[in-house]
């Protein structure tokens, strides 16, 4: 069970490999701002670990010098320690963020146990195996790529969802985006929700004194013993029967559709044929620990084959093999709706800000991964939340002047009426997963017409599923959340109408409604109060 760091830098190299040159070069370093908000008394680790490009493994220190391990034989050795003091609960700490594709650890109260074997192999922590040195210390990590392509950077539950973090980064003009963040109280919610779902109670693995540590993943549940092996079999059983009698179509590139495979169960396999109907490859019936691991009898390599293979293994994990016959298809609705499903990635989708996560290793098919990109970055963010309550964004560039902006100017009251609100490339203000919990960050995605994006405009408040559009905490400067909110008739939820420049302005603090982040506007993008300027961003339809 000893896990190398080899792996990882693989994927992350592959994950860049197709990206454009920026127009801007990227510095040898970027200032890497870690922030404590966890609300707890423990000392903080940091270690920055990676491959720099040139295939040797090795650390950054605090500066982002990079040290190389030392080469060492086939017996594992203690690595050199390359932790770094982080900040104390309530204090940032910035340090500098080299090129390097590798993982950003963080652990509350002791240093992580990390070895080295084989020449610079890093054995990483591996808190499945009950002998572990790590097994019962508090941690996480994010995983990054820094090159002259620009900063990659993800938060991931893959292994297991333990403390609660925030990860993002800074564009060159100032605007901060992220991903990560969990809803109020989400990360006890997830807990709560595996304890009451039969079959996927016993995913918590606990300290010595009782204390949660963490949720184990199902891949390394199942080698624990913590989960059954065999507990999506029945719905992988529907899946072999349905397409021994039908065809299953994979489209597995957005960008070149006419790419299709065609996939068919024959003699207990599912062959794929391409478009001219040539043999592709073929598939054995999985097992729950192939379909979690997206690997064994799902193995993806870096070609079509590959392409198939994390296609079949998303369509498993959110179990719409049997409602769709073309994979992955272009809508997330119906995700996770089978009986048999992977629970694990649907508590954790449902319980974050945006939606999105790393619930498993492909769930960037349709794109719901927590990733964040920009191809000329000027600093990145790691923000540790609390394990309880309420977290707050990573805080934008700008701050604000505490009220007034000249948003209110020509302003008049919102038209009547129920339906959509567009933002100028004609998506829609949607509540993540139609949860009405107060605190509830707004987006914008594609428009489906659901319950979460008919808002009743009434006087001078929005209101969808019985809550108001409303600014967090009564908030007036630029970067204040606007959010799902009980609705209490406090300024914080009152809005008018601009028609000349389509913007929606709070009059209590002046600013306008502004999509994080600024245009080219995309699906998942929160929304804030910004000193109103009249760009894409802050211009809506009804």
């Amino acid at each position: 069970m000893l896990a190398t760091f080899g792996a990882f830098a693989v994927v992350a190299a592959t994950l860049v490999v197709a990206q454009p040159t920026p127009a801007a070069a990227v510095p040898a370093t970027i200032p890497l701002t870690i922030t404590n908000d966890s609300g707890r008394g423990d000392q903080v680790f940091v270690y920055v670990l990676g491959d720099p490009g040139t295939g040797r493994l090795g650390w950054a220190d605090a500066s982002g010098a990079f040290h190389a391990w030392p080469t060492v034989g086939g017996t594992p050795v203690d690595a050199p320690d390359a932790s770094i003091a982080g900040p104390a609960d309530g204090q940032s700490k910035t340090i500098q963020l080299p090129k390097m594709s590798g993982r950003v650890y963080f652990s509350y109260g002791s240093k992580l146990s990390f070895k080295i074997v084989n020449d610079g192999r890093l054995v990483q922590p591996a808190v499945q195996n009950p002998s572990d040195p790590n097994r019962n210390k508090l941690f996480s990590w994010t995983e990054f790529t820094l090159n002259d392509s620009g900063l990659w950077i993800n938060s991931t539950q893959v292994d297991f969802l333990s403390a609660p973090y925030q990860t993002g980064l800074r564009k060159a003009d100032g605007t901060v985006i992220s991903t990560g963040m969990l809803k109020p109280n989400g990360y006890q919610n997830v807990v709560n929700a595996l304890a009451g779902t039969p079959g996927w109670s016993n995913l918590a693995q606990r300290a010595p004194d009782g204390s949660l540590l963490r949720v184990l993943a199902p891949g390394h549940a199942i080698g624990t013993g913590q989960i059954d092996a065999n507990i999506l079999s029945s719905y992988v059983d529907q899946v072999w029967s349905k397409y021994t009698n039908e065809n299953l179509t994979v489209a597995p590139y957005s960008y070149d559709p006419a790419a299709v495979f065609t996939g068919r169960v024959q003699n207990g396999v599912m062959r794929f044929t391409n478009a001219s109907g040539a043999y592709v490859t073929e598939f054995r019936k999985p097992s729950s620990d192939s379909i979690f691991g997206c690997y064994n009898d799902l193995a993806a390599p870096n070609n079509d084959i590959g392409a198939i293979a994390r296609t079949l293994c998303a369509g498993f994990h959110r179990s719409t093999l049997l409602t769709r016959t073309t994979q992955p298809g272009t809508s997330t609705s119906g995700f996770y709706e089978a009986s048999v499903t992977d629970y694990y990635s649907k508590y954790i989708h449902q319980q974050m800000a945006n939606g999105k996560a790393y619930g498993f290793a492909f769930d960037d098919v349709l794109a719901q991964e927590s990733l964040v990109h920009d191809g000329n970055p000027s600093a990145a963010y790691i923000q540790l939340d609390p394990f309880s309550g309420t977290a707050t964004p990573i805080a934008g560039s700008g701050g604000g002047d505490g009220g007034g902006g000249d948003g209110g100017s020509g302003s008049g009251p919102l038209p009547s009426g129920t339906g959509p609100v567009r933002a100028s490339n004609g998506m829609c203000v949607d509540i993540p997963w139609a949860d009405s919990v107060n605190g509830n960050p707004l987006q914008i995605v594609n428009c489906s017409g659901n319950a979460a994006q008919s808002w009743t405009r009434s006087g001078s408040t929005l209101s969808a599923l019985g809550r108001c559009v409303d600014v967090a905490s009564g908030g007036t400067t630029d970067g204040s959340v606007v959010q799902l909110w009980e609705c209490n008739g406090t300024g914080a939820q009152s809005w008018t109408y601009q028609s000349a420049n389509q913007a929606l302005v709070n009059p209590q603090s002046g600013k306008c409604l502004t999509a994080v982040g600024g245009a080219p506007l995309h699906d998942g993008q929160r929304l804030e109060i910004r000193t109103c300027s009249g760009t894409a961003a802050q211009r809506w339809t009804f």
